[in-house]
């Protein structure tokens, strides 16, 4: 028995090095919120708190709700944690953000552009998770949630990065719990509805080698935001964890463009 349980313990727990703590960065306003993807720490979008210090500017990226801890937890939360999460996140913030997402964190971005306007400034989508990659996970995730099985986790093999290394050191877990995963693709299905509310400039920056979401997505997107204050950048190497991939530096590039902005 007490091997079975290791065992266990081993699948559900955090793989990689490093700390999984939000991260903060001092400096001056307007404050950048970097909110990571599922399954994954702040540390997969650390590159969104380096450009924030390189321009002397302040950055929160916080920890979302089941996350940095165990597979356990995470099969404990959903969307409404997430969402929860994000909105106290920028309510924290004195004066308007500029949001940035990494895949789930890009729905979360954008429900607080919709949700909270007036306390969004401008909003970057990265590997955004509107849709899905067809017929996985997109199909089989909805499968599971049409025919309401019951909640089982899907071995995680490594994280879609194209660089060797980062994907050796990605912190993440080793397994992710499905009815969570469940959640993300609704929430895709849900926030595209409401990407013509959009009106805060949106820099979109995706992957072509992306086995998560579909690179289409970045145009996709682009063409149902309200605002027409869209920049569409298509990186030819990067995977799915674009901020730790290939061409971070590109990814790097344009963040650091587009918050100057601001």
């Amino acid at each position: 028995m007490a091997s079975s349980a290791v065992k266990a313990e081993g699948r559900g727990r955090l793989l990689g090095p490093g700390d999984p703590a939000a991260i903060q960065v001092d400096g001056a306003g307007p404050p950048i919120l970097g909110i990571h993807g599922f399954g994954g720490t702040p540390l997969e979008v650390a590159l969104v708190a380096e450009v924030a210090r390189s321009l002397g500017r302040r950055a929160h990226l916080p920890l979302l709700p089941g996350h940095g801890t165990h597979a356990d937890d995470l099969s404990r939360t959903g969307w409404d944690d997430w969402a929860a999460a994000a909105v106290a996140a920028l309510e924290r913030e004195a004066e308007p953000a500029i949001v940035v997402g990494l895949s789930l964190g890009s729905l979360l971005a954008t429900h607080l552009a919709v949700t909270h306007p007036e306390r969004v400034k401008a909003l970057v989508l990265l590997a955004n998770a509107f849709w899905l990659a067809a017929p996985f996970p997109a199909w089989a995730l909805y499968a599971v949630g049409a025919l309401k099985l019951p909640d089982f986790r899907l071995p995680k093999v490594a994280a879609d990065i194209a660089d060797p290394e980062a994907r050796r050191t990605h912190l993440t877990y080793g397994e992710h719990p499905v009815h969570a995963a469940v959640a993300v693709e609704r929430a895709g299905a849900r926030m595209r509805l409401r990407l013509p509310e959009v009106q805060a400039p949106t820099l979109i920056v995706h992957g072509s080698r992306d086995r998560v979401c579909p690179v289409a997505n970045a145009e996709r997107v682009a063409a149902r935001l309200g605002t027409r204050d869209v920049r569409v950048v298509v990186l030819p190497r990067s995977r799915h964890i674009l901020t730790r991939d290939l061409e971070r530096a590109e990814v790097a590039a344009e963040l650091r463009q587009f918050l100057q902005r601001f």
